[in-house]
């Protein structure tokens, strides 16, 4: 009772551990999880996103190809070394496009040198969700591209892509978007490591079949 009094006054947070905890003693769906949080509970109990770091349009357009990120993830697993053969080998890219790369982001402080090693400056990064913005969209086409490719060259075991068909109205677009994000909060919380064996990318895609 101590903890929940704690909880309901807004002295100790409530984690994604203790939401999932609740949610299955009472047995909510994930949309029931997400609705309840969202909409039942005061406003320091909500879910919220995480913090990011928003870059900027000029910045998202210099390091729109996958493989700044690829980069960036792989500083976070087992054995991280960042010589541009190693980066080279794990990404399956040639020298030059690696090196390009690597320096951009030093340019752009997306990396930075602690003592003898380099880390990421910003955790977590975003960028604007303005689709008319060209760098974006050359952005996800490439995302569509990898979709392709993994689901030709790589076995199910190491891969998962689903799709589902709903019935909405228009009004509702805004909350989904909302919703998505928050379950791409929720998958990293749950499932990122900073010591990691591979780097994989999450694509999720929600767009109309009808003519809007």
């Amino acid at each position: 009772s101590g903890a929940l009094s704690e909880i309901l006054k807004g002295k100790r947070p409530l984690s994604s551990q203790l939401k999932k905890k609740i949610s299955s003693r009472l047995q909510f769906s994930p949309l029931e999880e997400s609705e309840f949080f969202e909409d039942h509970l005061p406003q320091h109990l909500k879910m919220h996103r995480l913090d990011y770091f928003k870059l900027t349009t000029d910045q998202f357009h210099l390091i729109s190809d996958w493989w700044h990120y690829g980069i960036l993830n792989l500083m976070n697993t087992k054995g991280f070394n960042s010589s541009v053969n190693w980066i080279t080998e794990r990404l399956g890219l040639n020298n030059k496009i690696i090196q390009e790369a690597w320096d951009r982001l030093i340019r752009l402080n997306l990396i930075k040198k602690e003592g003898k090693k380099f880390v990421r400056t910003y955790n977590r990064l975003e960028t604007s969700d303005e689709l008319l913005n060209l760098s974006v969209q050359k952005s996800h086409v490439k995302d569509l591209e990898l979709i392709e490719k993994s689901i030709t060259q790589i076995s199910p075991e190491f891969r998962d892509h689903t799709s589902m068909t709903v019935v909405i109205n228009k009004k509702s677009i805004a909350k989904a978007k909302e919703l998505i994000r928050l379950f791409q909060d929720r998958f990293s919380e749950e499932t990122e490591v900073k010591d990691g064996d591979e780097v994989y990318k999450l694509s999720i895609s929600f767009y109309p079949l009808t003519q809007i």
